[in-house]
């Protein structure tokens, strides 16, 4: 294989991974629930749909391999096990280490595969803007294209035409800002002169696929990967990151039929009863003058489970520090914890909500003076520890504090 020339992205990357990504973690998924708990929340999860893509028909030609190519293994070594890898620690932006120089017959080594020319499709409906397509040059397993960080994590190999020769499928990252990271699983083969050619995608992040967590080498010539239907941190770049028990995982398997990779059989996808989507709005917090100088007004709270799980919540409202709850309604009070820098939080616990139904409480509101609002009040609805809302778009509502004479 022809050494590439340095390319100033790499350089830029290589700063970037020296100064930061050693200190890059994937925070866990409670560090994450808490991180929503801030007082400016605006997250929203796009649709995501797995898609099994057609190939191009020339790449029928090219599966078996080049017989003029140079195959990026250990040319004249005897065959190796087809390896299973379903990556059990984070890999991020800069943590590729130790690839691996060794494939079965055919395949293409981590080793070279990290340091190869590849040619990225287009990603799926958009939920990858600024994500790279066509040939991106890695260094190490990354590359970094504009604002984008494209990374390798996880190198599988399987013989899905029988033909004695193994293809070669790996996990492919791209970060374009925080918390936008998507996954996929495309298939290579080599090339001749020692490159490596994209054969095209096996699976996406799209649809009831939220994140691809593993890839790993089946039975007769499949290849299967591993699908989590929650938009885990890092899209499951760190797979215990998907542990939690409103995560559901499962493998799929995929078959090459002579034009592209079909999944074989239909999972049951069976609703997880410790994840729903919750919506949350509120009415305005109208506070009018009385005679003792104080200003009294009430708000309204409506929490509906639009999903199909029952689960536990809380809501959060932010007022100004110095406000009063009149008449707490049960489950309802200021949080201390949350007092400070002239806001202060009122929490709300809810017993578990069936699918469909819808709850309201009236907070009543005594200010003591009239306050200047320095910051920007909102509420929120939170699903309480071990429950989860993947759709977090809907969970704030925001609020409109007025004082009236």
């Amino acid at each position: 294989m022809t050494d590439p020339d340095r390319d100033p992205l790499i350089d830029a990357f290589d700063e970037f991974r020296g100064q930061v990504a050693l200190r890059v973690k994937p925070e866990g998924v409670e560090r994450t629930r808490e991180s929503l708990r801030t007082r400016k929340r605006n997250v929203a999860v796009g649709a995501l749909t797995l898609l099994v893509v057609a190939l191009p028909v020339a790449a029928q030609a090219v599966l078996s391999g080049e017989p003029d190519g140079s195959p990026a293994g250990s040319p004249g070594s005897p065959p190796l096990p087809l390896n299973s890898a379903s990556t059990g620690n984070f890999v991020g932006p800069g943590q590729n280490v130790n690839p691996s120089d060794t494939a079965p017959q055919g395949g293409i080594t981590e080793a070279a595969l990290y340091s190869a020319e590849l040619d990225l499709p287009a990603w799926p409906g958009g939920s990858a803007a600024g994500c790279p397509t066509g040939p991106v040059r890695f260094q190490d397993g990354d590359a970094l294209v504009g604002d984008a960080n494209i990374w390798i994590a996880g190198v599988a190999h399987a013989d899905v035409d029988a033909d004695g020769r193994a293809e070669t499928f790996a996990r492919v990252f791209c970060m374009g800002g925080p918390n936008d990271a998507v996954s996929r699983v495309l298939a290579f083969t080599p090339a001749p002169g020692g490159g490596v050619r994209t054969l095209g995608s096996v699976a996406e992040q799209s649809g009831d696929v939220a994140a691809i967590c593993g890839v790993r080498a089946g039975a007769d010539g499949a290849v299967q990967v591993e699908t989590a239907d929650f938009p885990v941190p890092w899209r499951c770049a760190d797979p215990e990151s998907g542990t939690e028990r409103y995560v559901t995982r499962q493998w799929r398997t995929f078959t090459w039929n002579g034009s592209a990779f079909v999944q074989q059989g239909s999972p049951a996808h069976t609703p997880n009863r410790y994840a729903t989507d919750l919506e949350l709005t509120s009415t305005d917090l109208v506070l009018t003058r009385q005679a003792n100088g104080h200003y009294v007004g009430s708000m309204t709270l409506t929490v509906r489970n639009t999903g199909s799980s029952a689960i536990p919540y809380k809501t959060q409202t932010v007022l100004s520090d110095g406000m009063l709850l009149v008449d707490p309604p049960q489950g309802c009070a200021i949080d201390p914890s949350w007092t400070g820098g002239e806001m202060e939080s009122v929490f709300c616990t809810g017993a578990e909500l069936a699918g469909g139904a819808t709850r309201t409480v009236t907070l009543k509101i005594d200010s003591p003076e009239r306050y200047q609002l320095n910051y920007i009040p909102d509420t929120n609805v939170l699903p309480l520890d071990g429950y989860n809302d993947p759709n977090q778009a809907n969970d704030r509502a925001a609020l409109d504090i007025r004082f009236q004479d």
